[in-house]
């Protein structure tokens, strides 16, 4: 199962929170997301090429590699005979100096990142997504307030069905259906309908703790918090 903190995390981040916008009972903490623009009406590819580096530098002190050149990084030697504390000092100082030197006076940045501790499973998260977005397409085409399990169940499956059908015959990677959604059912081309022919009660009932889950994930997105420790629990 895939694992993300790095640019995939940040995508999922990205598209709960446009929901986030979008949802009539999330507040967005506007002053949080500031210098992130207007998500909202932007694709997250554009957005990543205009705000990747500002929003998400590089903020860990790691080994320098050999010939390592970057204008935006001072590269230090630390003799593995210090401690950690030691090294830390040292560095501190080091780098008070440096910067006198160079005439460089770093301004505290706001820092975007992931809860800490939080591990992203991407598969899930995109799943929880896809349910997400298949609701309010429901819900507005339907007139409804509340899409019974049986017809959300239905339309993810139509989703990933369809899409598995859509790149069969290529060489593109793509993800299934969960199995907590699977069942005994047939995916008609033609109607691009999926027929089940069995039980789907547990399969509703996962269904319904997709959507739960993924409007837990919108809120986290919305206050800054994304995806929060316990998105999952309900």
């Amino acid at each position: 199962m895939a694992r993300s903190t790095g640019k995939e995390a940040i995508r999922l981040w990205f598209e709960f929170l446009k929901r986030a916008h979008l949802a009539d009972d999330v507040k967005v903490n506007a002053k949080y997301y500031q210098a992130w623009g207007d998500v909202a009406i932007t694709k997250f590819d554009t957005w990543w090429k205009l705000h990747a580096e500002q929003l998400f530098p590089n903020r860990r002190v790691e080994v320098a590699q050999r010939y390592l050149s970057n204008a935006d990084v001072v590269n230090v030697c630390i003799p593995i005979s210090l401690t950690p504390t030691q090294a830390a000092e040292q560095l501190r100082y080091l780098l008070i100096d440096h910067y006198k030197k160079i005439g460089h006076n770093p301004k505290p940045q706001r820092v975007y990142e992931l809860t800490p501790g939080a591990e992203i499973k991407v598969s899930p998260l995109r799943a929880y997504l896809a349910t997400y977005d298949a609701n309010q397409l429901l819900m507005a085409e339907l007139n409804l307030e509340r899409v019974p399990a049986k017809l959300l169940l239905a339309e993810v499956r139509r989703i990933y069905m369809a899409r598995s059908n859509k790149w069969k015959h290529t060489k593109r990677k793509v993800e299934g259906l969960p199995m907590a959604l699977a069942g005994d059912i047939v995916y008609d081309v033609d109607n691009d309908q999926v027929i089940s022919t069995g039980s789907d009660v547990g399969a509703e009932r996962a269904v319904r703790r997709y959507l739960a889950i993924a409007c837990n994930l919108v809120t986290a997105a919305g206050v800054g918090d994304f995806p929060g420790r316990d998105y999952f629990k309900l």
